[in-house]
């Protein structure tokens, strides 16, 4: 996981980024070209909102299929909403992995031995 500095554009990867106490969140990681420590985000559990989602799509996509099957509607139906589906699956995966980094107010000198 590569992360571009805010202060300096500098690329910190888990291989070059400075630690100062890996205990403190606010001096886990930083920024080995200027100093700048910084805040990960934590990854959660998925709430009861994306749950409620999910099962949204999966029961939509039964009754599209048993629709498609049972009455003789177009399969058009079903491609589509899988088409949908898919889309939103996608667009929520890479928001998902898009990372902020928010900076902790904590400094340090970098030492470029």
């Amino acid at each position: 996981m590569a992360n571009k500095c805010s202060q300096c554009d500098f690329k910190i990867t888990s291989r070059n980024q400075l630690c100062d106490d890996y205990r403190d969140p606010k001096k886990a990681y930083g920024c080995p070209e200027c100093g700048t420590f910084y805040i990960l985000p934590t990854s959660a559990a998925p709430t009861k909102k994306q749950w409620l989602v999910y099962l949204t799509l999966g029961f939509t996509g039964g009754l599209i299929s048993s629709l498609v099957q049972l009455n003789g509607y177009s399969r058009w139906w079903f491609w589509g909403y899988v088409l949908f589906t898919v889309t939103v699956f996608v667009v929520r995966y890479v928001k998902s992995k898009a990372v902020t980094l928010e900076a902790s107010g904590y400094r340090a000198t970098p030492n470029n031995d």
